[in-house]
């Protein structure tokens, strides 16, 4: 059969799972958290870009009023005079500033000394040409390289319309000042910057200013050649090239770092006359996160201690649990114990009322131990309704001491047991008797073997006796008696002589000569017990033979008899001879106690394999204090009795491999029961 799962494992299995639970919740929770996190992070680094970004668009912006300003006052005034003066109320934010045909063709410029710029796709004339085409008043080229001198920097050149000329005044914007007012400025956590690409992905400004003028792209590629499955270049190529805004996270280079790093990023566009920009800021996840793991440095040490509290506490069930085992395996042991031994064990409270018993009084009961619970010690025991006279456990209560008891009989199925009673007293920490447990030790058998051995004694002593006894009496006795009957014949020949008294003291010396042949005849049955042979008999036929030949010495005496006979009563395995003569002296036995009138009464009835023959006389009875007695050869109530019929009864059953019992109360008469085997197909066997 499958045993369960321990106690002790399914508190470990609770706790992990309870634990587990904690942990999936917890790291759940945190990755919420996270998520949360960075998605405020990015948040905040998206409205930077947005500020960047406006910032970016007003500063074109005022830079495209100034010039469209300063190209419509051209025409009235000195040419130099307003160029000069648009650079210096424009200080720092253009380079240059120059007259050109819609040719292409520079008329006038200021500063004179104008660096000389140049990059692929730009060209001057190219851009007027397309601004023209298009109606427009205004254009701005690509970003395009300027070189003063060994430097070289990036920038653009942004032209609006002379009116009523086909000049257009141009100027060239200072991309460094821009960059260094507006993107460089933007920081994200300790280390993030911003960076910003043109619709091509090719870097406009980025702090690592070896990379500008490149594709962003490349120049991760050319970082890391290992790493192609960059996000970087899905944000690029499919948002930030197409004018979108937005936020996400990707893994590639940082400022200081020699590995690719987990950053998050927003990005932003920028938009004015066409042209489109995008700026970002990336920041790396760590940094990001930086105030969570402060944050949660107090979450997470409780939930440290949580955890370690559920593991002790399981810890204490588990150590509860194994002493809890220890003792149910203790007292298992003990039950076992308990129950084991052969002696009965009752256990009583002090209203003598019974806790518990071992299998042994369940048995010898034949009841469940549990009926026994509640019950009073004395009415389960001895069929009594008030404690026993000299009750031991009354006195192990009293004393606080162990009491003792010999040949303590109770009756049984029938059946009568002889114990040895012992009380032990069961104390509490304070000393007083709460409970006495008492231990039956079942001495019938010892007792019944004493009882054979000292019939076998006895039976021994008679032999010997009744051999002396014929010797020495029985042919003095038979010589005694031949010549009382010849005196007798002899006073009978007298003839005219009054001889009556004569005769009456012959009879009287017959009398007791013919008392002694009965006794001799007894002490001779006695030395000449005989070989039962059983055969298959009818115990109700035996029985009423038996009475039907006592039936007139019975009415003589007023004496009543009764029969109770089971139908269909199961044959006997008896010799019909020998249970007669041990029937007849139980029922001679039942006259004698009656006197003159009573009343006899014989039932049988089928028990168990076994034919259950009772007798019942309304005699004066048996004292309790003689019924072990009334077995013992010589031992009789009855003046001039021989003791010898109740001795020769229990031998012929003894021989037929049954038992007799015998109940009785001073005064109220005798209960003989004899059981017999019945007859079976071995028994046949045997028998031929």
């Amino acid at each position: 059969m499958k045993e369960g799962m321990s106690p002790v494992l399914k508190i470990w299995l609770v706790t992990a799972l309870i634990i587990i639970g904690v942990l999936a919740v917890s790291f759940a929770s945190l990755r919420i958290v996270i998520k949360n996190t960075a998605e405020a992070f990015n948040t905040q680094q998206l409205f930077l870009v947005r500020e960047s970004a406006r910032s970016i668009e007003e500063f074109i912006k005022n830079i495209e009023k100034s010039l469209q300003t300063t190209a419509d006052i051209l025409v009235a005034n000195p040419q130099e005079k307003i160029l000069a003066s648009f650079v210096a109320h424009q200080q720092g934010l253009i380079q240059a500033l120059f007259l050109a045909t819609e040719k292409g063709e520079i008329l006038q410029q200021y500063p004179r000394d104008v660096p000389e710029f140049g990059y692929p796709d730009v060209d001057i004339k190219k851009c007027i040409s397309r601004a023209s085409g298009q109606g427009k008043k205004i254009f701005i080229s690509d970003v395009l390289c300027v070189r003063q001198g060994k430097e070289k920097n990036l920038s653009l050149i942004l032209g609006v319309a002379v009116a009523r000329t086909s000049y257009w005044m141009c100027c060239l914007v200072n991309f460094h000042e821009m960059k260094e007012s507006f993107i460089y400025p933007v920081r994200s956590g300790k280390t993030g910057y911003a960076w910003m690409i043109d619709n091509k992905g090719v870097l406009l400004a980025h702090p690592n200013k070896e990379m500008e003028g490149r594709k962003a792209v490349d120049v991760l590629k050319d970082l890391w050649p290992e790493y192609s499955a960059c996000n970087l270049e899905t944000i690029i190529d499919r948002e930030m090239t197409r004018g979108e805004e937005g936020k996400g996270e990707y893994t590639g280079w940082h400022i200081g770092e020699k590995k690719l790093t987990k950053k998050l990023i927003a990005y932003c566009p920028i938009h004015f006359n066409g042209v489109l920009w995008s700026i970002g800021v990336s920041a790396p996840y760590r940094e990001a996160m930086a105030p969570l793991v402060e944050s949660i440095l107090g979450p997470l040490v409780f939930l440290v201690c949580f955890i370690l509290i559920i593991i002790s506490v399981a810890w204490l069930l588990v150590v509860q649990e194994t002493r809890k085992l220890l003792v149910h395996q203790e007292l298992a042991w003990s039950n076992e114990v308990f129950d084991g031994i052969a002696d009965g064990i009752s256990i009583i409270d002090r209203d003598y009322r019974v806790l518990m018993v071992n299998k042994a009084i369940s048995q010898w009961h034949g009841k469940p131990q549990a009926s026994f619970k509640g019950m009073q010690c004395y009415n389960v025991f001895q069929q009594g309704e008030a404690l026993c006279h000299g009750c031991p456990a009354r006195e192990a209560f009293e004393t606080g001491q162990a009491a003792y008891r010999e040949r303590v009989s109770t009756t049984l199925g029938g059946k009568k047991y002889y114990f040895y009673l012992t009380a032990f007293p069961l104390k509490d920490k304070s000393g007083n008797t709460v409970r006495v447990a008492e231990c039956a030790k079942d001495v019938t058998n010892e007792m019944a073997l004493q009882s054979e051995l000292l019939q076998h004694e006895r039976k021994s002593m008679i032999v010997k006796m009744s051999a002396q006894v014929a010797h020495e009496i029985r042919n003095p006795l038979g010589s005694l008696t031949l010549n009382i009957d010849l005196l007798e014949d002899e006073i009978s020949g007298y003839g005219g002589v009054d001889a009556s008294e004569a005769k009456n003291l012959i009879g009287t010396i017959k009398a007791e000569t013919e008392g002694l042949h009965k006794v001799l005849k007894e002490y001779l049955e006695c030395t000449r017990f005989p070989t039962i042979k059983p055969e298959k008999q009818d115990v109700n036929s035996i029985i009423e033979d038996l009475f039907g030949f006592l039936e007139e010495s019975l009415r003589r005496k007023k004496i009543i008899f009764r029969t109770t006979l089971e139908y269909n009563l199961p044959m006997a395995y008896v010799d019909q001879d020998q249970i007669r003569r041990a029937f007849l002296n139980i029922v001679l036995n039942a006259v004698e106690a009656m006197g003159s009138g009573g009343t006899i009464e014989v039932a049988t009835r089928f028990q168990e394999r076994y034919i259950e023959i009772v007798f019942a006389d309304s005699g004066v009875g048996i004292e309790s204090s003689q019924i072990d007695k009334i077995f013992t050869p010589f031992f009789s109530t009855k003046s001039g009795g021989t003791g010898l019929g109740l001795s020769i009864t229990q031998h012929i059953v003894a021989e037929h491999k049954g038992e007799i019992l015998c109940e009785s109360f001073s005064g109220d008469g005798a209960r003989f029961m004899i059981r017999l085997p019945v007859w079976e197909e071995n028994d046949a066997s045997r028998q031929s």
